[in-house]
């Protein structure tokens, strides 16, 4: 044990006396997340407000009489232009097509008497919109004057035609019922960072642990140093299981600031969905299986890092080596990212590091039994004990340790 705590204190005082390492793991993530997101939100909110004030460009043909008696509001917010039938519309599509124009909206020639000889009509009048979905004021402004035109200015018409709509009206659907949402409330709130936080987290403990353990000990397998610590007294098993756990340490506390640096940030680009809540409650027991699941995956990260090092020769190979592990990480996160709840099946809580990512996610979503935290957990750290086994071996190898 003693042989442990030197080789612990030996790697933590090599990373904090460093202080261009303190820099890359606990200074630069907040100022690249606070800094990213800020500015994500700060341009989300200055394109909406845009699409908000611009005045759109809306070509009518054959625009019915009484369409501005009905929805005085289309001058206040469009600029519309009239065609007649005669006029082609090819121009104006093609400046819609170019961005230069919004909306194109074609009615029937005699729509006027279509409305009107309804009962002599098979098929109510259709009107034509033409608009480029790739740009934000013409889909903006289509959404907006085909709303106006289906709610105000039909019901209108609905109105003249019959009187009372509500003759004309066989039901409707929750017009009374202010309970039709049944749902548990922290749930809901969890949801979004039920998707987002546990595929960040997984990935931010990988990445942390990346450069961190290759310098560990490629590196120092490099440089000699980690020839001059297997003469010394201290066992072999325990530089491994020192290093081992400075490197978890690291990797947590690299990953936390990410973390936490993402909370911080990231209300800053949701805008109005943050209002909406993004808060989240955990039960004592919630809180203690998060804890066990994220320790666990990050001493699993370690040690896949770990084994990968001990048989590179450079750290250069080592990184390249590391290269297809992250890329599984990166394919496990999306799996849980994209999952529907309650569908999956026990296997999937055996599979290592897909599970830990799935019971972060149940955790924010408050669905993780313990039988499953208890699977997942448990698969963990049966492969790192493996893992850790390997790598003693490969310690008290000269062959390996040495390059030979």
């Amino acid at each position: 044990m003693r042989g442990i705590k030197i080789v612990f204190q030996k790697e933590m005082k090599r990373v904090f006396k460093d202080k261009k390492m303190i820099f890359s793991l606990f200074i630069l993530p907040v100022i690249l997340m606070v800094g990213l997101y800020g500015l994500m939100g700060y341009l989300a909110e200055q394109m909406v407000q845009d699409v908000q004030q611009h005045k759109s460009l809306v070509w009518i043909q054959n625009e019915p009489e009484d369409l501005r008696t009905y929805l005085p509001e289309l001058s206040a917010i469009a600029e519309v232009q009239n065609l007649s039938e005669s006029d082609s519309t090819d121009e104006i599509k093609q400046m819609i097509y170019d961005g230069t124009a919004d909306l194109l909206i074609v009615f029937p020639e005699d729509f006027s008497k279509q409305i009107a000889a309804y009962e002599e009509s098979e098929q109510p009048p259709d009107i034509k919109t033409f608009y480029n979905p790739s740009e934000e004021y013409s889909q903006a402004a289509r959404d907006t004057i085909v709303g106006m035109l289906e709610t105000v200015y039909q019901k209108s018409l609905l109105e003249q035609r019959f009187g009372n709509l509500d003759v004309v009206t066989a039901f409707t659907i929750d017009s009374t019922n202010t309970e039709s949402e049944i749902q548990d409330e922290n749930k809901a709130a969890g949801r979004m960072l039920g998707m987002l936080l546990p595929y960040l987290i997984t990935i931010l403990l990988f990445a942390g642990t990346m450069s961190l353990g290759t310098d560990t000990i490629t590196g120092e397998k490099e440089r000699g140093t980690l020839a001059c610590m297997l003469v010394t007294p201290i066992k072999r098993s325990e530089i491994v299981l020192g290093k081992l756990l400075a490197l978890t340490i690291m990797s947590i506390l690299s990953a936390s600031v990410y973390v936490v640096s993402l909370v911080v940030a990231l209300p800053k680009s949701l805008g109005s969905i943050a209002e909406e809540g993004l808060s989240i409650s955990f039960s004592a027991q919630q809180i203690a299986m998060m804890a066990a699941i994220i320790l666990s995956l990050a001493f699993l990260y370690v040690l896949l890092v770990a084994i990968v090092s001990v048989f590179a020769r450079t750290v250069k190979e080592a990184g390249t080596y590391v290269t297809p592990l992250y890329m599984i990480v990166i394919v496990a996160g999306l799996f849980t990212m994209f999952g529907t709840s309650g569908t999956r099946e026990a296997y999937e809580y055996m599979i290592p590091i897909y599970s830990s990512s799935i019971c972060l996610s149940e955790i924010f979503s408050n669905e993780l039994t313990v039988a499953h935290f208890l699977m997942s957990f448990g698969v963990t750290i049966l492969v790192s004990g493996v893992l850790t086994a390997c790598i003693v071996k490969a310690f008290n190898s000269e062959k390996v340790m040495f390059n030979a």
